[in-house]
């Protein structure tokens, strides 16, 4: 059984988090300290503040000593004190933070040292043997991560090198700067200028070089590298003449090439191997920090001062009576090692607290072997989000863990993106898609409510295992991750089952419920255990180890790169495939209109699109789609584009067809652009000799296949617009599959089967005809105005070309019923189809006068007459003297013109245009008309009515077979012709 102890404070109630890191959610602000920014003030940063800056710093020996030898240099008069400063470290080695407390430490010298850290530098300088005086300091700040070579800045007056800008800050309080400035220029960069540039100032001067190598980086340039030798020169000559001017101190940052992540050019390599020995044999290399400094310096920097003794040696008691157990000494702590027995342990825990000492082990010993690793600003990251997360579960009365162990970063959060972009990973992509597909499978997914481990803490609980915690098996997990995550001591990977296990002990929590968790997270992904998790099995006296594998299958890759990619990242591709794929063919032009910004109303989208040609407009589905519930805007939208509602003018409306997406299969489009989104960052993190990548480029290009069709799909709906008797209407037609609206061709079918349209070439003359007849115009119309009908009014069909309706007119103005007249009303008889222009106003089309059409018809009279006579005469069956024999024989009637008091006769026209009789008022109508028409000429009458000759001509357009009768009995009369021709309306 597990040994009882006392209660203990929790650390959330002993430490509180600094406002920043709850302020910033955890993320702790601006980590990375820079100096130009608290020097020049570029920009506000909160370490420019002295009292901020001091009370986040953690005196530690070795920072506390550089800044007190710096201080001695500077202040302590007749004393041979170190000159020259070289730090080497690489990032996240605290050397810009101590740049920064030398800038505050010569600035504002009195409220520095009056600060903890101040007065341990006091002390460190030797001010109780010598006054330390630092307010005549000559500060020369050359940050040269911010300043570009043969570039002037306006901190440095005329000065473009090194050397100019060094002059220019040293005789800054000068009167005569300018003068000084270029009398030490023509002298040279040389140590005697510089000595005699030092002996002039007469007073303490701070030299300090931040960043060099960035400086060089871009001397390296081809535009720059002429004046490398230059700079070469200077900083030679400022070496030794620096450590030969007493009160003069040069503090200067070249980081190693092997501690820069980006690696040098040779130019700058070799010039940093020429300076290098030079710092060495004036100076000293110093680093700032060490691992021992680690916990005190993430303590300070996260939480307030507070006493924290008393609890962190309570705590490390109750963690070492609960240790006890006979199972947990035996099993855990003893093949642990010497260094981690549980005798240690309150000395470790006093070290750390509140973070368990496996943590910090695990942190500063071995994550920090990885070059990339910023040992304080990289933890700080990680362990900001986690402090704060367990804070606020402990605030908020849920359980929280009595020290923040390796089992403890809450992968749910942003915390696990803060770890695997701490350069843990050293910037591997895959590596880092790999952790995170793991973690976010096998451990706990974004949000909390999902993952193996988690499932795995339900079912146990439900089982009645009670680890003495809330999440034994998300943090057991969570542990195996943090091991598995760098190469471990010897070659090692993973985590031992001691080690896995130590991550969940503590006080409350029993040796055999904590080997339940264990046993069920190492089993077989078959019966709930990590489907990553592989083993290293034991040999001799090494035990076993478990780490989470990332050599996963693809379809791993793919499930962790399909959690990077958002909804509106899906949506953009769908619509960016929507415009690759729309084609024009049938129209004469093809637009794609995006969804406006918010800013932007509907008419100012939409502008510009109105002219004189048929027009197929893809919408972007983003902002508009029809169907399922959600396309009252979309409706709203195109009654205003098609001048349903009142807002966007058009004149030609009536030629303007939308392609609109479905909004279900929208919706799958977008689902089908997430899988090729996620298969393509699969791709882009595979190496050029991965065997997987073939296999992924063949997904991706499966997926990319589907995108596509799922988008030609997802465009089922064309949009055009027509003229009821309620005036404009916009019909909205569905294409039948496999067709798709972003295909010109289909839509240009589908609008001729909707009698919208007609098929390439088929416009015929007799149906433009009718149209004209049928609208009523009350005036003759011109060219232009025809040719303009088909695309600005909505009874007019679509045509694919204006040689069509060319065609037509060309017809009709040499037929016998129309004619072509000039603006004197003199005819115009074109030759061909090309003579009849499409733009003139000048020219009218109008049918033929009666007149012309009566005089017409008698010369065809005559003509057929003369020709039945010829036959006649041929047959025997007319007389010499020109008469039949039945005149002859009867006394015919007399062919002379009518005398006084006979019948006279007129010629009566009715022109009833083609017009739609579905309307059932309008069919009675025409009905009444054709009756009084039989009546006229009903044989049951006699001779009632006198009626001598009758012409009809009748266009009827009806369901095929409809007038098979009609036919019929016309083609008994004699001289009726008849024709039947597929109706383009």
């Amino acid at each position: 059984m597990t040994a009882t102890t006392p209660p203990v404070a929790h650390w959330a109630q002993v430490l509180t988090l600094r406002d920043e890191v709850r302020q910033t959610d955890g993320s702790v602000g601006e980590l990375q300290m820079s100096l130009a920014k608290a020097v020049y003030q570029t920009v506000p940063v909160p370490y420019a503040n002295i009292a901020y800056y001091t009370d986040i710093t953690q005196p530690t020996p070795k920072l506390v000593g550089f800044l007190g030898r710096v201080a001695r240099r500077l202040g302590v008069s007749d004393l041979d004190a170190q000159a020259c400063f070289h730090l080497d470290q690489g990032m996240g080695g605290g050397k810009s933070h101590a740049l920064v407390g030398i800038w505050h430490m010569i600035s504002r010298p009195d409220a520095f040292f009056g600060s903890e850290l101040g007065r341990g530098v006091s002390l460190a300088a030797g001010s109780n043997h010598h006054p330390v005086d630092l307010s005549r300091v000559v500060p020369v700040i050359l940050t040269c991560d911010s300043m570009s070579p043969g570039k002037k800045d306006p901190r440095f007056g005329p000065a473009t090198d090194l050397f100019g800008r060094f002059l220019w800050l040293l005789f800054a309080d000068h009167a005569d700067r300018m003068g000084r400035y270029q009398h030490y220029s023509n002298l040279g960069a040389n140590k005697s200028t510089l000595q005699a540039a030092f002996a002039e100032v007469d007073r303490p001067v701070l030299v300090l070089i931040d960043e060099l190598m960035d400086y060089v980086m871009a001397l390296t340039d081809e535009s720059a590298i002429g004046g490398m030798p230059g700079e070469q020169a200077f900083l030679n000559a400022l070496t030794d003449a620096v450590d030969d001017q007493p009160g003069v101190a040069l503090v200067l940052v070249m980081i190693k090439s092997e501690e820069d992540e980006s690696g040098y050019h040779p130019a700058a390599e070799a010039f940093r191997d020429y300076l290098s020995p030079r710092l060495q044999r004036n100076g000293e290399t110093v680093t700032v920090t060490e691992p021992s400094d680690f916990a005190q310096i993430i303590r300070r920097r996260l939480f307030s001062h507070a006493d924290i003794q008393s609890v962190a040696v309570a705590t490390a008691a109750a963690f070492v009576t609960a240790g006890q157990e006979e199972a947990w000494k035996d099993q855990v702590y003893t093949p642990l090692g010497s260094k981690r027995t549980l005798a240690g342990l309150p000395e470790r825990i006093a070290d750390t607290y509140p973070f368990h000492p496996d943590l910090f082990a695990l942190v500063s010993k071995e994550w920090t072997v990885v070059q990339a690793f910023q040992r304080v600003r990289s933890t700080v990251s990680i362990f900001a989000r986690t402090a704060l997360y367990w804070s606020t579960e402990h605030d908020a009365g849920r359980w929280a863990p009595s020290l923040i162990g390796v089992g403890d970063i809450p992968l749910h959060t942003d915390a696990l993106e803060a770890l695997l972009s701490s350069g843990v990973l050293a910037g591997n992509d895959r590596a880092i898609q790999g952790y995170r597909a793991v973690a976010t499978t096998d451990i706990v997914n974004t949000g909390g409510r999902g993952g193996t481990a988690y499932t795995l803490d339900i079912s146990l609980k439900g089982n009645g295992v009670d680890a003495g915690q809330a999440y034994p098996a998300r943090r057991m997990a969570t542990a195996c991750l943090a091991y598995s995550l760098v190469p471990r001591p010897r070659a090692a990977r993973g985590a031992t089952k001691s080690e896995l296990l130590a991550a969940i002990a503590g006080p409350g929590v029993s040796y055999p419920p904590a080997e339940e968790v264990f046993n069920a997270l190492v089993a077989s992904p078959a019966d709930g255990g990590l489907g990553a998790l592989e083993r290293t099995r034991p040999t001799g006296r090494v035990p076993g180890r478990f780490y989470l594998s990332i050599k996963q299958t693809l379809n791993m890759y793919h499930a962790n790169a399909l959690t990077m990619v958002s909804g509106d990242d899906a949506l953009d591709t769908v619509w960016a495939r929507a415009q690759s794929l729309a084609d024009k063919q049938g129209f004469s032009a093809l637009y794609k209109v995006p969804r406006p910004s918010s800013d932007v109303s509907t008419s100012q989208a939409f502008s510009g699109l109105d002219s004189q040609q048929t027009r197929l407009v893809i919408l972007d589905p983003r902002r508009w789609t029809l169907l399922n519930g959600r396309d009252r805007a979309t409706r709203a939208d195109i009654d205003l584009v098609y001048g349903v509602s009142p807002g966007l003018p058009s004149t030609f409306a009536s030629s303007l067809v939308m392609a609109v997406a479905t909004t279900q299969r929208r919706d799958r489009a977008k689902a089908f652009a997430r899988d090729f989104l996620a298969w393509n960052q699969v791709v882009a993190q595979l190496a050029e000799d991965s065997d997987e990548l073939s296999e992924a480029q063949a997904r991706r290009d499966e997926a990319s296949k589907k995108l596509d069709e799922a988008v030609t799909r997802a465009y089922q709906h064309y949009v055009f617009v027509l003229r009821t008797d309620n005036g404009l209407a916009v019909q909205y037609k569905t294409l039948p599959e496999p067709q798709t609206s972003l295909s010109g061709g289909h839509v240009w079918a589908a609008l001729v089967s909707d009698k919208r349209a007609v098929q390439p070439n088929q416009l015929s003359a007799d149906y433009v005809a009718q149209l004209i007849r049928a609208g009523c115009y009350g005036r003759d119309l011109t060219p232009k105005e025809i040719f303009a009908y088909p695309y600005s009014d909505p009874t007019w069909p679509l045509i694919q070309a204006d040689e069509e309706m060319r065609e037509a007119l060309f017809k009709l103005a040499t037929s016998s019923e129309w004619m072509l007249t000039d603006s004197d009303g003199l005819e115009i008889r074109p030759n061909s189809p090309a003579q009849i222009q499409s733009a003139t106003l000048q020219q009218q089309l109008r049918p033929r006068l009666i007149e012309e059409l009566a005089e017409s018809n008698r010369q065809k009279v005559i003509a057929a007459e003369a020709v039945d006579h010829r036959n006649a005469v041929l047959d025997g069956r007319v007389g010499s003297l020109g008469s039949t024999n039945a005149e002859a024989g009867t006394g015919g009637a007399s062919t002379s013109p009518s005398k006084s008091g006979e019948t006279s006769f007129e010629t009566t026209v009715i022109n009833l245009p083609l017009s739609s009789v579905t309307d059932p008022v309008k069919r009675d109508q025409v009905w009444h008309f054709v009756r009084e028409i039989a009546s006229l000429i009903d044989p049951a009458k006699g001779g009632q009515n006198d009626v001598q000759m009758v012409g009809l001509q009748m266009t009827i357009s009806a369901a095929s077979g409809d007038t098979r009768s009609l036919i019929s009995k016309a083609e008994q009369v004699p001289n009726a012709i008849t024709r039947i021709e597929d109706d383009d309306l």
